[in-house]
C-alpha cells in the first residue's frame, strides 16, 4: 500500500483558534495516510490530524475537540465542534473551489488555497453542534469538477478519555502520551508538539523516543490524542471520505 504524505493545513488553523445519509463501512478502503507516515519514524514539522486516502477525491472531517481547562476550582472539559474539507482532482496536490460548504448548517470558510475550515467565533465559541446527535450533515454547493451534493454521515463518533500524561516533556528522556481510554476508533493519532504518530484501533498510549523529540523547540506547546473513523462513498463519480474524529488536547511545557 502506497501512502501519501499528509497535507498540513486546516487542523492547525482550527487548533490555533481554540487556544487563544448513512453508508456502510468500506472494509476494503485503502489505509489512510497520516502525519509522520503512520509511525514510520518520519517527523512532520507542520502537523495535521486529518487522514487522507490514496484513492480519495475529497475528504470531509467533523471533529469533536475536548479541551481540558484548569481553573482555581478544578479541571473541566469543553467540547468544541469543528470541521474541515478538502477537494482535489490531482490527489491533493492542489485543491478545488467547490462553492459553499456547510456542516450541520454551519458554513466552512474557504482558505486562500481552496481548502475549507470552520473555526469557532466570538458569538459561537463552541463551534458546530456535534453533540446533540451523531449525525453529521454535509452540504456542498458544487464546482471545480464536483457536482453539488448533500450527505448525512451516521454512526457514532469515537471517544477519547482524559490525557493522563505529565504536562512537562523532557526531550532527552523521551515521553509517553497516554489517554485513559479510546473507544470506537479505527486509528488513533498521537501528537506532541509537531511530532505525530498513528496507531491502530483503540490504542491508548504511544512512547516517543528522545530521538523523536529532539527537534522540538523548548517552551509551551500542545499534545493531542485523536481517534477517528471514516466511511468512503462514491458520489457523482467521485470517491469521497467522511471522517469523524474525537480529539483530546492539553498544553505542555517542553524542556
Amino acid at each position: 500500500m502506497h501512502h501519501r504524505t499528509l497535507l498540513q493545513i486546516a487542523p492547525l488553523l482550527f487548533l490555533s483558534a481554540l487556544t487563544l445519509a448513512a453508508c456502510n463501512k468500506d472494509e476494503d478502503a485503502p489505509a489512510p495516510t497520516t502525519p509522520g507516515g503512520g509511525g514510520s519514524g518520519n517527523t512532520n514539522t507542520n502537523p495535521s490530524t486529518t487522514p487522507f486516502y490514496t484513492d480519495a477525491d475529497a475528504v470531509l472531517a467533523a471533529v469533536r475537540v475536548n479541551t481540558t481547562q484548569t481553573t482555581p476550582v478544578g479541571e473541566f472539559d469543553i467540547v468544541i465542534g469543528g470541521a474541515s474539507a478538502f477537494f482535489s482532482n490531482d490527489q491533493f496536490s492542489t485543491f478545488q473551489n467547490v462553492g459553499a460548504v456547510s456542516c450541520n448548517g454551519e458554513s466552512l470558510g474557504m482558505q486562500s488555497n481552496n481548502t475549507y475550515v470552520h473555526t469557532p467565533s466570538a458569538t459561537a465559541p463552541t463551534g458546530i453542534d456535534l453533540t446533540s446527535s451523531n449525525e453529521v450533515s454535509w452540504n456542498v454547493g458544487g464546482g471545480g469538477g464536483f457536482n453539488a451534493f448533500t450527505y448525512v454521515h451516521t454512526g457514532p463518533f469515537p471517544a477519547v478519555g482524559t490525557i493522563s500524561s505529565a504536562t512537562t516533556v523532557v526531550r532527552a528522556n523521551g515521553y509517553t502520551l497516554t489517554a485513559n481510554s479510546v473507544a470506537g476508533a479505527d486509528s488513533v493519532i498521537f501528537m506532541v508538539g509537531d511530532v505525530v504518530r498513528t496507531r491502530p484501533g483503540n490504542t491508548i498510549s504511544h512512547t516517543f523516543t528522545a530521538q523523536d523529540l529532539a527537534g522540538l523547540s523548548a517552551g509551551q506547546s500542545l499534545m493531542q490524542v485523536v481517534g477517528y473513523t471514516a466511511d468512503g462513498e462514491d458520489i457523482n463519480g467521485k470517491r469521497i471520505y467522511f471522517v469523524k474524529q474525537a480529539s483530546r488536547s492539553r498544553s505542555i511545557t517542553v524542556q
